[in-house]
């Protein structure tokens, strides 16, 4: 890859290469740093004249696109210094240029944020469960002291709200999912809209692309069936634990 320039701007060329091998020149100091190609490549890159780079990035070289860059970097790093070539190579992965270093700090600050706003909304859920048992709880005080002064036991009692809390929180689950899905499989549509509202475009090419990711992860979709059934009984269980320590007598006789 080098750059060339062009009539409005700096491009990026690229020419496919396939590497054969190494070779050892030995101590001739200039040899450790020459690539041995066919004569079309070096014409191709020395006809465009190289530019100067103020953010850092490299102009000329070799980039690979991998779905795991740290471990890419760190296999290349292990075979070229097994292969004693390393003093004469720089591997860095897009995340330490300089131009796209601040960047992606704050993309990361960012998904912090949406953890924590997302945090909090669970919380929030978590508290209007534990609100509509416990007036649920209240208003069938003389249902469960019926039930204690039947034989009911403790846990028959906690069970029954705890069971109540956690249905809430599946079909809460189920109809959030649903949308989550069909707001993923429009999400131009949802895009479009945010842009004509905002009279600009949502989310800037330059940042997030021309396109935005629309692919289903499934392991967050586990968590989610998982973890909310699992929060919401958690949630029940302070009703629960109320309706289950009523003293039928004291109900009955203010009923």
């Amino acid at each position: 890859s080098y750059s060339a320039p062009s009539a409005a701007s700096v491009q990026e060329q690229k020419i496919p290469i396939r590497v054969a091998g190494f070779y050892d020149p030995g101590i001739l100091p200039v040899g450790n740093r020459c690539l041995l190609v066919p004569q079309e490549i070096t014409r191709s890159i020395y006809a465009s004249t190289q530019t100067f780079s103020p953010d850092g990035a490299p102009t000329n070289g070799f980039f690979i696109w991998t779905e795991d860059p740290a471990r890419c970097k760190q296999e290349l790093s292990k075979r070229f210094s097994e292969l004693g070539i390393a003093p004469y190579w720089q591997i860095a992965t897009y995340e330490e240029f300089e131009f796209s270093k601040d960047l992606m700090q704050q993309f990361q600050s960012d998904r912090t944020l949406f953890l924590l706003i997302a945090a909090i909304i669970l919380l929030v859920a978590c508290c209007n469960i534990i609100s509509l048992l416990v007036l649920l709880v209240n208003d069938k005080r003389k249902e469960i002291a019926i039930l204690h002064a039947l034989g009911a036991p403790f846990t028959s009692i906690a069970g029954i709200f705890g069971l109540c809390g956690m249905i809430m929180g599946c079909v809460a689950c189920l109809l959030g999912s649903l949308a989550a899905l069909f707001t993923l499989k429009h999400l131009d549509v949802l895009v479009s809209f945010l842009s004509a509202l905002q009279g600009r475009a949502a989310f800037h090419p330059a940042f997030f692309g021309s396109t935005l990711p629309s692919e289903l992860s499934y392991d967050a979709l586990l968590f989610v069936l998982i973890a909310t059934p699992l929060l919401s009984l958690t949630a029940g269980l302070i009703p629960a634990l109320k309706a289950a320590r009523l003293k039928p007598s004291s109900v009955l006789r203010a009923e």
